[in-house]
């Protein structure tokens, strides 16, 4: 049974920055989870380009466009034998 979200849903998605956290370490947990359910590149980039996404949004201010470009390319590159379904991949297994 499905009910409509609330504006106060718990399940939102919601990332808050921690002191002495390692930003790009977790931008990359946050990016491989999105893109394992299906994102695209292009649409992770307004997880980090959407002010209300605090977490990401300041990694895309502090360092910027081309970094974060960056990670997306990274992450994509280490995980997208299994998302596509090449030998090793989940459904492989």
């Amino acid at each position: 049974m499905m009910k409509p979200a609330a504006e106060d849903d718990p399940m939102e998605f919601v990332a808050v920055p921690l002191p002495g956290g390692d930003a790009d370490l977790m931008a990359e947990c946050m990016i491989e989870e999105f893109m394992l359910m299906g994102w695209s590149e292009k649409r992770l980039m307004t997880l980090f380009t959407h002010p209300r996404f605090q977490a990401t949004h300041q990694i895309f201010l502090d360092r910027g466009e081309e970094h974060v470009r960056a990670l997306i390319r990274r992450v994509f590159a280490s995980c997208r034998p299994a998302v596509r379904g090449e030998e090793g991949g989940a459904e492989n297994a």
